[in-house]
């Protein structure tokens, strides 16, 4: 009850004020046992007070709508997420019962003005990615998702286009919110449904999704999902984090490194370390480092719902208020110039959430006590071996995060920090692409030079044979990788490649579903389903660049036998011939031609940046 929580937030509150000055104690382990109690018993509060209040307005809808399948299909204000009866139904329609968890995605088809000239294909081509991002999410009993459209007729193409992924009521809808100022957008040069008005109106819908404690995953449309998120999200290493962010690792000082660990008594030795060791728990081990220029990356971003506190009064729900007040005061500038990226949600996004950090992000690492980063141990590869040396790879890689605070640039005050974490590349991660001349001979060619110069050591050698059937492709697709079942990447996202670039990259890959038939008739690994020797794909990762040589970079070609399965694809080494790999470039529209400056090319192709250089660039990969 009301009396004994707050006999415990005292109690705890105490505790973890003594722990700081020292006069504690109590072991760390005590600590943290009576705060997951505090937890808990505030937890089972605030659901109980949640499921109070759904009820109270799920009686108040009744009386105005008495079901979803009595809507007018031909009336807008039935896929208006901006009208607060519809967006309440969509909420409850989609929404996946057990743990509150919404996915949002937004699509336009109209200009967006900053590819107009550099990919006009994007605008045709960005419905079809939707459409495989869902398909993919289906595929692995993942159906909670509502795409937010520029408009309502775009709604109606992608029920009647991609029925099997929005066919299902709640599942696509519109905003008007912005829009009841015409003149106002024509200040702009914007007119209802373009892209900058639907980024604005996403944030809005993300922040009352939020309001009505809901957990969102903000995912942008040409990602795709090689597990299952959540399971991750809610295992041992994500749990302690509220704000789960892809991060972009192409400047200076970006990408975080753990050159020397804490022990747990110089963990506790300062009030800022005892709070977050206190934090992060046993299973993570704080580093004496820092990412002074952690850019977060708004295409792949997971906001937890508060089960502390009522949202409302945590740091993330003032940050959301401050996010919609500056696009909408940009919106009403009396002295706007009319330069319509000035709404570009990126770079405000960024600056609204940098008012909210504490100090800068911190450096922390998996420790040896995490057996499993996954939910209840439930790993979804094949098998124990496999899920041994992911996870082996994976705790390679140092996080970085850092504290959200309502005091403005203070110390956090709240008793369970917000912490927003910087998503390891594993995790939400940046893939690049090129385009490669003669896919299949140039597998074969950089095949045989892997196995002359003794390089392929990895303990899953990629070649023919060496990659077995995957039994549970729709729990889990294949990427190459320096473990070849799989390489650890749970969601990739292929950030600054042209739109055909990345339908051909998906594909060659073995992860498109939009195609008539996904399944071919010859075996994958030999590279037979690229007969007349199509032009492949090089794909890299920032991920990668932990790999040994020849796993920083992989060519393909072709598809796979089945959606999810091994591509015919091969590490590439550092230094390759010209005659071995010739880059190809595609136009802005979309023809193909050669690139000459192959040795340029190939001193950047390792992970997303030159192999030489710790950060490198990313201009490169755009074509």
């Amino acid at each position: 009850d009301d009396a004994q929580l707050l006999e415990l937030e005292e109690k705890y509150s105490e505790m973890m004020r003594n722990f700081r000055e020292g006069q504690n104690k109590a072991s760390l382990s005590e600590l943290d046992r009576i705060g997951d109690e505090y937890r808990k018993a505030s937890r089972e509060h605030h659901e109980e007070l949640e499921r109070a209040k759904k009820m109270l307005l799920a009686r108040e809808n009744s009386s105005s709508n008495s079901s979803n399948d009595n809507t007018d299909a031909d009336n807008p204000r039935d896929a208006d997420v901006n009208d607060p009866v519809t967006r309440e139904q969509f909420f409850k329609a989609r929404v996946r019962k057990e743990d509150d968890e919404l996915i949002v995605f937004a699509v336009g088809d109209t200009k967006d003005h900053r590819r107009v000239t550099k990919d006009p294909a994007i605008a045709t081509i960005s419905t079809d990615f939707v459409a495989n991002v869902a398909l993919n999410l289906k595929a692995m009993g993942i159906e909670h998702y509502i795409v937010l459209a520029s408009s309502k007729k775009l709604c109606d193409t992608l029920k009647t286009r991609y029925n099997e992924a929005f066919g299902a009521y709640g599942s696509c809808g519109f905003s008007s919110a912005y829009t009841d100022n015409i003149h106002q957008l024509k200040k702009w040069n914007l007119e209802v449904g373009d892209m900058f008005l639907l980024w604005m109106q996403q944030w809005l819908f993300v922040s009352q999704a939020m309001e009505s404690n809901y957990g969102v995953m903000r995912v942008d449309s040409d990602v795709v999902f090689l597990e299952d998120p959540y399971k991750i999200i809610n295992g041992a290493l994500m749990s302690p984090f509220r704000v789960i962010s892809q991060t972009d690792l192409f400047a200076a000082n970006t990408r975080p490194t753990c050159t020397r660990k804490m022990d747990r008594m110089e963990a506790t030795s300062t009030e800022e370390r005892k709070r977050y060791s206190a934090a992060l728990g046993n299973n993570m081990v704080l580093c004496d480092d820092a990412v002074p220029n952690a850019l977060l990356n708004i295409g792949l971003i997971y906001f937890r719902k508060s089960t502390v506190v009522p949202h409302k009064e945590t740091a993330l729900y003032e940050f959301f208020v401050k996010l919609n007040e500056k696009f909408q005061s940009i919106l009403q500038d009396q002295n706007g110039d009319g330069n319509a990226e000035r709404l570009l949600d990126q770079p405000i996004f960024r600056e609204v959430m940098n008012q909210f950090f504490v100090g800068n992000f911190k450096v922390a690492i998996a420790g040896e006590e995490m057996t499993s980063m996954y939910q209840h141990n439930t790993c979804p590869h094949d098998d124990t071996n496999e899920c041994e040396i992911i996870q082996k790879e994976r705790k390679l890689t140092a996080i970085s995060f850092v504290e959200i605070s309502k005091q403005l640039k203070n110390v956090g005050d709240a008793i369970v920090p917000e912490l927003v974490l910087g998503a390891p590349d594993w995790f939400f991660g940046r893939g690049c692409l090129r385009g490669v001349a003669e896919g299949t001979k140039a597998v074969r060619s950089i095949r045989d030079l892997m196995t002359k110069a003794n390089l392929d050591k990895a303990e899953y050698p990629i070649g023919k044979n060496t990659c077995p059937v995957n039994p549970r492709a729709g729990a889990s697709m294949r990427a190459p990788g320096k473990a070849a079942r799989g390489g650890g990447l749970v969601a990739v996202h292929a950030v600054y490649s042209k739109a055909k670039k990345r339908v051909d990259a998906m594909r060659a890959l073995g992860w498109w579903r939009l195609d008539d038939s996904s399944v071919t008739t010859q075996s994958d690994d030999a590279c037979e389903n690229n007969r007349k020797n199509e032009n492949g794909i090089l794909f890299t990762h920032t991920y990668f660049r932990q790999n040994e040589m020849g796993y920083k970079a992989f060519v393909c070609a072709g598809k796979p036998k089945f959606v999810g399965q091994c591509a015919c694809c091969s590490g590439v080494p550092e230094i390759t011939l010209s005659k071995d790999l010739k880059f190809i470039e595609y136009t802005a529209d979309d023809q193909i031609r050669p690139v000459g400056n192959t040795e340029q090319l190939q001193r950047v192709a390792h992970g997303c940046g030159a192999f030489d250089d710790f950060n490198g660039g990313w201009n490169e990969f755009w074509n």
